[in-house]
């Protein structure tokens, strides 16, 4: 058997690597997926009404984003589920926030708005309170309390 040339031996250890890497990271990269169940969405008469559930009775902030952001409904539905998540984000850091800090979180959620502004459509009011809702989860992470 003859060696292979230099050449071919670094592409066997560059695509070995890769080869490696992808099946490693593959599992870790999957995406999470909507946590309402099919149940929940039997039990609650449809899927708008089974996330808006979930929304609601998750206790938390994070947690409440964290259902918009992997169930959105991806229309003007989502309007209703930003405030949602608003309702418990904002109290965290609102009350007593700075000036700058609550001119900064208006700031952002004007920048949200442009989205739909700019855009024309149900998926864009969509995705401009999905964004809203971010921000309100962000500035809550960064300037609120605990509870």
């Amino acid at each position: 058997m003859q060696p292979l040339p230099h050449g071919r031996v670094r592409f066997r250890h560059c695509f070995a690597a890769i080869a490696l890497l992808v099946a490693f990271t593959a599992p870790a990269s999957a995406a999470e997926q909507c946590p309402v169940s099919d149940a929940a969405i039997t039990k609650a008469g449809g899927y708008v009404q089974a996330v808006t559930a979930a929304v609601n009775t998750e206790f938390s902030c994070e947690g409440a984003y964290r259902i918009l952001e992997l169930c959105q409904l991806g229309s003007s539905g989502d309007n209703a589920l930003s405030d949602i998540v608003l309702s418990k984000c904002e109290p965290r850091f609102l009350p007593k926030a700075a000036v700058a800090t609550k001119a900064a979180y208006e700031k952002a959620r004007a920048k949200c708005n442009k989205i739909a502004e700019k855009n024309e459509g149900s998926m864009y009011q969509g995705q401009a309170a999905v964004c809203i809702a971010r921000s309100g989860r962000d500035f809550a992470r960064k300037y609120g309390t605990k509870s």
